[in-house]
């Protein structure tokens, strides 16, 4: 991953003071880079070591929005895009780019803009996801028993090891 993030970004997240912290910055920062390049509408052809995030603030409340980081292009401020960052729970980020392709494109004519819209989210539940599913196929308790039994089924790590150092 070293090629997709600047030299700046990676003292960020070694920075912090343990590895599921490191974890957490890295996933942050994948996620503001990801929002950039959909909002510009390239996909991964986009050199990201060409953008560098400088998160702010370090550390994000659950639910709480933040607007503060700030993102360079080719060492230049941004300043017409925004990032909006939500941290979703204590594993996931959401980050959304609202920019100006208008201005961005004729800056960095080489890289193709799409109009960026700004939307609100809405949290779902596992309910809300499958209210209208429909099963491919008869439930089988046994299937679902032998898989709950398994020795190598993932384990949650414990909130502790994610605790400020």
């Amino acid at each position: 991953m070293k090629r997709q993030f600047t030299e700046e970004e990676w003292r960020t997240i070694s920075s912090m003071c343990n590895e599921w912290l490191q974890l957490d910055m890295f996933h942050r920062h994948w996620a503001l880079k990801e929002s950039f390049i959909k909002a510009i509408g390239v996909g991964i052809g986009f050199d990201l070591q060409r953008i560098e995030f400088n998160v702010s603030p370090v550390e994000m409340e659950v639910g709480k929005t933040y607007n503060e980081t700030i993102m360079l292009l080719d060492g230049e401020e941004e300043k017409d895009w925004t990032f909006e960052e939500t941290r979703l729970d204590g594993y996931h980020h959401v980050a959304v780019a609202l920019g100006k392709p208008e201005g961005f494109e004729e800056k960095h004519a080489e890289v193709p803009c799409r109009d960026v819209t700004q939307t609100a989210f809405t949290m779902l539940d596992f309910d809300d996801l499958v209210a209208s599913a429909v099963p491919l196929s008869p439930e089988d308790p046994a299937c679902w028993d032998n898989f709950c039994s398994r020795q190598d089924s993932p384990k949650l790590q414990s909130s502790n090891s994610r605790k400020d150092c």
